[in-house]
């Protein structure tokens, strides 16, 4: 019995991993697809990338993180946290980046 309770246990941690993950990895999109905007800032699309994880449930990934990064012709926006722990102790993080070509009006 302890060793299927642990199995179950374990499997819900997964689970909430996998979600978490998911859940960065779109709010990522969300806020590189912000940021690249012409005339949009990096706090916009930190902005958005937080406001996505608001929306989402603030307990899904806990201890987040963003960060915006520009160059002159990308932005890559990153999303740091840690799923929340099923079995006490375990803790796995969870990352995602995206990177996305800054949108620029250049005439002919």
């Amino acid at each position: 019995m302890p060793a299927l309770l642990l199995f179950v246990l374990a499997s819900v941690h997964v689970g909430l991993w996998f979600h978490a993950r998911h859940i960065v990895a779109a709010a990522s999109e969300e806020g590189a697809r912000t940021a690249r905007r012409n005339g949009s800032t990096d706090a916009a699309g930190a902005d958005t990338a937080n406001e996505f994880l608001d929306q989402l449930g603030p307990n899904v990934v806990l201890d987040r993180h963003v960060t915006v990064t520009r160059t002159a012709t990308a932005v890559t926006v990153t999303v740091t946290g840690h799923a929340p722990a099923v079995i006490p102790g375990l803790y796995l993080d969870v990352d995602a980046s995206t990177t996305s070509p800054i949108e620029q009006f250049r005439p002919n």
